[in-house]
């Protein structure tokens, strides 16, 4: 699959997209690619002199440099706030589909209570970024594929590896069948003539020795 930036539009933007834009910073002066998760697309902050909209979110990347490490834990607390959901598939775009419960309907933002998590769970307190809306925006927006996000519906957080299968038990050779007997046939009654025509014989030998020996005294 490609892993391609597509061109996306600022009045689409919402909690939860993985955007990158150029934004140049006020403490380096330097114009850079960031890449942010979204957690308030604009939120408008009253102070004492001005009113701002703030563009807030996670630094995730800068000019393609990684700024903040996800581990398998970090997706974990990621996915209590919601589930990852393919925005194109082809060219491995994910966002994070932020449960309604912890959206400010007002301001289309996450609640407070969203940051105190992540702040807690992941550490991002240092990843924690705002910006000025307008100037972002002068510039270009894009949806950026985020190598945590394409392996994320490949790989299950906390599962346990499968136990390799039993090796199966060896089948027992088949016994050889027993030859069968041959049947007895029946007697059919020629023996008894048989043995009935020996008997006349052998009464008839000895009527003529007995015979013979008187003749012969």
């Amino acid at each position: 699959m490609a892993d391609k930036k597509l061109p996306y539009n600022w009045e689409r933007v919402s909690p939860g997209d993985i955007i990158s834009f150029k934004y140049k910073t006020q403490a380096t002066g330097k114009t850079k690619t960031h890449t942010v998760l979204v957690l308030n697309p604009a939120l408008i902050t009253k102070g004492q002199k001005r009113t701002s909209t703030l563009l807030c979110g996670i630094k995730l990347e800068e000019s393609n440099r990684v700024q903040l490490e996800i581990t398998a834990k970090q997706i974990a607390v990621f996915n209590t706030m919601g589930k990852s959901v393919a925005v194109n598939e082809e060219n491995n775009l994910y966002k994070l589909d932020i449960n309604q419960n912890k959206i400010q309907k007002d301001v289309k933002g996450v609640k407070p209570r969203a940051y105190n998590l992540l702040s807690k769970g992941l550490g991002v307190t240092g990843q924690y970024r705002t910006y000025d809306y307008y100037k972002a925006r002068a510039n270009s927006v894009y949806l950026e594929p985020i190598r945590l996000f394409t392996k994320l519906k490949e790989e299950k957080i906390d599962e346990k590896p499968k136990q390799p299968e039993k090796p199966k038990k060896p089948k027992k050779p088949k016994q050889p069948k027993k030859p069968v007997e041959p049947k007895e046939e029946k007697s059919t009654g020629v023996k008894l003539v048989d043995k009935g025509v020996e008997i006349l014989v052998d009464k008839a030998m000895k009527k003529f020795k007995a015979k013979s020996k008187k003749d012969n005294k």
